[in-house]
């Protein structure tokens, strides 16, 4: 789905309308219809079994659909509000979850999927279409652990400022689908993954906790995660982490010997799109990197530092980042996400300097848990939301959407369709 500016706000129209083109410029290359073009499918003796997963998983499902010539059938699972409006295959079930918190849709889904790619024999191909949100889209907790347990455990690994690649090694060892499990479900069928990635660094592995990948990282190192951040598990949850049944197929297993996997979009490619589009506009692109992790807060500061430094030696310069910040929340009734507070630390060190403006958004159509891709920064921000003192207190209080909210500065773009992480963009001159 392109995207489509539906929000109007304060912001002077022609600079939103110019950070808009630029958001859209980046996301193209990573939509699947664009990103899926040249996929051509294995050639298998036997049939076909689609799972498709994530956030983009039917927009992924339906550019490859014409070419499916041997598909027996599967399931497409992805966020609620997220399924491709013109996308209804006969032979396909699409199914809406519940995102990031999982929910008893997911895990249905998840069991049935176990069920029948269990049917899958030798001469048969499991093809798994995967993208950011679908580790929480499949939920199959192991053995001793409910649902409702995992999803305690979900809200604190949301909320205690982890990085992706740490909340999904713990995912993975409380999960009876994820860290390989899946393509070890399906042996001796082949499998053959496709990504969209939405994880610093492009690792398989981390991708939707990676079903189909043979997992590196250990119960010892989800535990020591656990005892980092002081996450309060309920106590099934602690046996489980301790339980060696419970440890992930390593990659001398044998059951994962017949599963591939590769990627079609990753942050790389949204970043380079907009360093190319902003290039033909005038601007010189500044990339800090397509996979930058941290607190959201001091990445705000140090961005701006650099906008502040370009402006004081004149130059036409646009600063480009992707990854994906981390925030720790204290307040369970803040509304925000990791964009928000970015951007909000961002426009409280500009202090309303003139001649830069940007924006800061997730790729997915949605910051966070809120109905926000981001929102939108240019000098008289800061005295929109009522000044220095009061952004600071939104900051501090997780409020960085209401913040936002009060200058009528929220990037609300609906589900784009892809998910490749954040980009961040601060124009000087």
């Amino acid at each position: 789905m392109p995207f489509v500016a539906m929000h109007q706000n304060r912001i002077p129209a022609p600079d939103k309308l110019f950070l808009t083109f630029i958001y859209a410029a980046a996301l193209k290359p990573t939509l699947p219809a664009q990103a899926l073009k040249e996929f051509e499918p294995p050639s298998v003796a036997g049939t076909i079994y689609l799972i498709a997963a994530g956030k983009a998983a039917t927009q992924m499902a339906a550019a490859i659909y014409p070419k499916l010539s041997s598909l027996r059938g599967g399931i497409v699972v992805t966020r609620s509000g997220y399924a491709q409006p013109d996308f209804h295959p006969d032979n396909l079930d699409i199914i809406e979850a519940s995102h990031p918190v999982p929910d008893t849709v997911g895990l249905a889904a998840a069991e049935r999927a176990m069920r029948e790619i269990g049917e899958l024999g030798e001469d048969d191909l499991l093809l798994a279409l995967i993208s950011g949100g679908a580790s929480s889209l499949l939920p199959l907790p192991v053995g001793g652990v409910s649902l409702t347990e995992k999803q305690a455990v979900t809200r604190q690994l949301l909320h205690c400022g982890a990085p992706i690649s740490e909340m999904n090694i713990v995912r993975k060892h409380l999960s009876a689908i994820k860290g390989g499990r899946l393509a070890a479900a399906a042996y001796p069928a082949r499998t053959q993954m496709i990504g969209i990635s939405d994880v610093p660094g492009d690792d398989l592995g981390t991708i939707g906790s990676g079903p189909t990948v043979a997992d590196r990282s250990t119960l010892s190192e989800a535990q020591e995660i656990v005892a980092r951040y002081e996450l309060q598990l309920p106590v099934s949850v602690v046996f489980a982490l301790a339980n060696r049944a419970n440890e992930t197929p390593k990659p001398e297993d044998v059951k994962l010997s017949r599963s591939e996997a590769s990627l079609c979009a990753t942050p790389k490619q949204l970043v380079m799109a907009a360093a190319q589009y902003l290039q033909s506009k005038g601007y010189e692109p500044q990339v800090l990197g397509d996979d930058l992790e941290g607190d959201a807060i001091l990445m705000g500061q140090d961005h701006a530092a650099l906008a502040i430094q370009a402006k004081s030696k004149g130059r036409k310069i646009a600063i480009i980042s992707g990854g994906e910040a981390t925030v720790r929340v204290t307040n369970p009734k803040g509304r925000g996400g990791r964009n928000t507070a970015f951007l909000l630390s961002c426009a409280i060190a500009l202090n309303g300097e003139s001649g830069i403006t940007g924006f800061a958004a997730d790729t997915d159509g949605i910051d966070g848990s809120e109905d926000h891709a981001g929102a939108f920064l240019w000098p008289e921000l800061l005295s929109m939301i009522g000044g220095s003192a009061a952004a600071t207190d939104f900051l501090a209080s997780d409020c960085s959407y209401t913040a936002f909210q009060r200058a009528d500065a929220l990037m609300i773009t609906g589900p784009s369709g892809t998910n490749v992480n954040d980009l961040r963009v601060l124009l000087v001159g």
